[in-house]
C-alpha cells in the first residue's frame, strides 16, 4: 500500500498556523475534520492508497487545556469524543494538529502515548474503519504528518499539497531528483524546484481533441512524469486539421485518440509515464484515476462531463483547469468576420464553478446524459422537440485551439512558480483573439451550494459518488 497523502487548502493551512504557532511560546493543539478518498487501484502504482482532505480545523479551546509549555501540551478529551459522532454521521475521519513551538520537526515519543490513546478511543467509538491523522507544525509550518490505522500500526505521510491560489506540494521525505538535460534551459527561467514539484504531478487531462492534443504534447515536455488521459472517441478525418501527431491511416482505421496521443507522448523519449481511459469520465472504471490526480485539464466539449469535474474539483480538493474555445463565423457590414473566444477557467474551493460562471448548462447536461445512457429516449424526445438535435459541427482552426491550451499551460506555470507575482492568479480568462484582448468574466453574485458553501469541499467519498444521482 502506497504511503497516504494530504491536500489542504492555503486558508485551512494558513488558519492552522495561526491556532498554533502563536507567539507565546506554548505549544498549541487543534482538532481537524478529514474528508478521505480511498483508491482501490492506483492508475501508475496499481495498489490502493490513501488521500486525506482537510475539511475543518477546530482550535483546542482555552478551558479544555490542562497544562501546556513550550515542550508539552495536555488538554481534556472529552470534545474529541463529542466530535467522533459528528465524525461517524457525516462520513469523516477526526485526527489532531499541534505544534513544536522550538522544535524538533518530528513526533516525540510523549507524542506516540498520546496519539496511539486517541485512536484506541476513535474506534472503540467509529469502529475498526476509523483512522486518525496527526499533523505537526514548527514554527508556523506545516513539517510533518502521520495516520494511525490501529494503536500499534502508523503510517507516515509521503506529501502534503497545498491548493487555493498556489499549488504546492510539500515532501516529508527527500523527492527523488533526476538530471534532465531536456529541461535545463526551462530550469533557467522557472528554477530547478519548479521541475521537481512539477514532476511529482499526476495530471489527467479529459479529452484528447482539439485542446487536449496540444496540451499532451507540452506537459510532458514541461516534466509532467505521470499523464492519464481520458477519451472514449477515435480519430476520424475532420479530426486531422488539429489533432497533433494523428495521421490519415488512423482515421482510415479508426484509431482511438487516447491511443494516438499516447504514442506521441512515448515517442519523444522522456520517461513519461502515459495511462489511457477511453471510457466516458463517469463510468465507474475512471473513477480511482479521477480520485488519484493532482490536476485536471478539462478539454471536452460536453456539458454533463464539465458537471462531473465541477463537483470533482470542490468534493476531492483535484483543481480542474477547464479549457473552452468558441468559434463563430459573422457577417459585419456585409463582411463575413471570424470572432475567435479561447476561455481557461480555474475550478477549486475559493474560486466561483463552472455553474456560477455560466459556463456549463444544467438541462444540456441532463439531456447529454439521456443521449448516453438511454439513446432510444433521446431520440423520442428529440422528435417530440422536448430535447435538442445533434446540430451542425462546430468550427476548429488549430492555431487557436493550441493558443488556448498554451493559455492553460501558463495557467498552471503561475500557480506553482507565480512567474507573474504573487495574488496574479487568473481564475477566469477569456481570450478573444479577434479583438486582441483578455476578459476576466465574473460569475453570479449568489453562489451555488458547490462553490458557495463549505459543506462538499473536502468531502471525499460519499454516496452516490459526487453526490451524483445515476
Amino acid at each position: 500500500m502506497m504511503a497516504p497523502d494530504l491536500t489542504i487548502t492555503n486558508h485551512l493551512l494558513d488558519l492552522l498556523g495561526e491556532v498554533l504557532c502563536r507567539s507565546d511560546g506554548l505549544e498549541h493543539a487543534a482538532y481537524v475534520l478529514f474528508g478521505t478518498s480511498r483508491i482501490g487501484q492506483d492508475p501508475f502504482d496499481h495498489g490502493p492508497r490513501l488521500r486525506l482532505l482537510v475539511k475543518e480545523v477546530l482550535p483546542v479551546l482555552e478551558e479544555e487545556i490542562t497544562s501546556a509549555d513550550h515542550q508539552h501540551i495536555s488538554w481534556s478529551t472529552k470534545r474529541f469524543v463529542e466530535l467522533l459522532a459528528r465524525a461517524d454521521r457525516d462520513g469523516l475521519q477526526l485526527g489532531i494538529a499541534h505544534s513544536h513551538p522550538g522544535g524538533p520537526s518530528h513526533f516525540s515519543s510523549q507524542d506516540d502515548r498520546n496519539e496511539a490513546e486517541l485512536v484506541r478511543l476513535a474506534q472503540n467509538r467509529n469502529g475498526d474503519e476509523a483512522v486518525m491523522p496527526s499533523l505537526l507544525f514548527v514554527r508556523g509550518k506545516l513539517v510533518a504528518g502521520r495516520v494511525w490505522s490501529t494503536p500499534a500500526m502508523v503510517t507516515d505521510l509521503s506529501y502534503a499539497r497545498t491548493i487555493g491560489g498556489t499549488w504546492t506540494t510539500t515532501f516529508f521525505t527527500e523527492p527523488e531528483r533526476c538530471h534532465a538535460p531536456a529541461l535545463v534551459r526551462q530550469e533557467l527561467a522557472l528554477g530547478a524546484g519548479f521541475t521537481t514539484q512539477i514532476g511529482h504531478l499526476r495530471v489527467g487531462v479529459v479529452g484528447a481533441g482539439g485542446t487536449g492534443s496540444p496540451l499532451l504534447q507540452q506537459l510532458p515536455r514541461m516534466g509532467v512524469k505521470h499523464i492519464t488521459i481520458f477519451d472514449p472517441d477515435r480519430v476520424e478525418h475532420s479530426n486531422l486539421n488539429r489533432l497533433y501527431g494523428a495521421t490519415w491511416q488512423d482515421a482510415e482505421e479508426g484509431v482511438k485518440k487516447v491511443e494516438v496521443a499516447k504514442r506521441e507522448i512515448e515517442r519523444t523519449g522522456l520517461g513519461t509515464k502515459v495511462m489511457m481511459f477511453d471510457s466516458w469520465i463517469g463510468s465507474a472504471e475512471c473513477r480511482d484515476a479521477l480520485k488519484s490526480m493532482d490536476l485536471i485539464f478539462g478539454c471536452t466539449d460536453d456539458h454533463d462531463g464539465r458537471l462531473l469535474l465541477n463537483r470533482l474539483a470542490y468534493y476531492y480538493l483535484v483543481p480542474v483547469i477547464d479549457v473552452g474555445l468558441a468559434l463563430r463565423v459573422t457577417e459585419r457590414y456585409g463582411i463575413s468576420c471570424l470572432e475567435a473566444d479561447g476561455r481557461v477557467t480555474v475550478v477549486e474551493p475559493g474560486s466561483s464553478c463552472l455553474v456560477c460562471r455560466r459556463i456549463v448548462n444544467a438541462s444540456v447536461a441532463a439531456e447529454e446524459a439521456l443521449r448516453r445512457t438511454d439513446p432510444e429516449e433521446f431520440e423520442r424526445r428529440k422528435a417530440e422537440a422536448y430535447v435538442r438535435g445533434e446540430g451542425n459541427p462546430s468550427p476548429a482552426v488549430i492555431s487557436f485551439t493550441t493558443s488556448v491550451a498554451t493559455m492553460a499551460v501558463e495557467e498552471l506555470i503561475q500557480r506553482v512558480n507565480q512567474f507573474r507575482g504573487k495574488e496574479s492568479d487568473v481564475a477566469n480568462r477569456v481570450r478573444k483573439f479577434h479583438l486582441l484582448e483578455d476578459f476576466r468574466p465574473g460569475a453570479k453574485k449568489e453562489p451555488c451550494r458547490i462553490c458557495g458553501s463549505d459543506r462538499v469541499h473536502g468531502a471525499g467519498d460519499v454516496q452516490p459518488f459526487l453526490g451524483r444521482a445515476g
